[in-house]
């Protein structure tokens, strides 16, 4: 894997520490006040992003395509 590189591990978590920092200020919605049928959001537990599911969704994600992606790396502990 091209990514799995000490020079990638160092930019991945460059790029997740600004994604932190970024998302420090984000707005968040509050669930409680959508109406029904809505989509549902909720915070990535790694970097605080916003993740989209929809109402009906089976199981709440923990974490962004980019912050799973360290995790199977094993560079992100969670």
């Amino acid at each position: 894997m091209a990514l799995a590189t000490t020079q990638g591990k160092e930019f991945a978590l460059k790029a997740l520490g600004e994604r932190r920092d970024r998302n420090k200020t984000r707005e968040r919605i509050d669930n409680t006040a959508l109406l029904a049928g809505r989509e549902m959001h909720f915070d990535c537990l790694g970097c605080g992003d916003d993740l989209i599911v929809p109402e009906n969704y089976l199981r709440r994600p923990n974490l962004c395509v980019e912050c799973q992606a360290l995790k199977t790396l094993g560079w992100l502990d969670q």
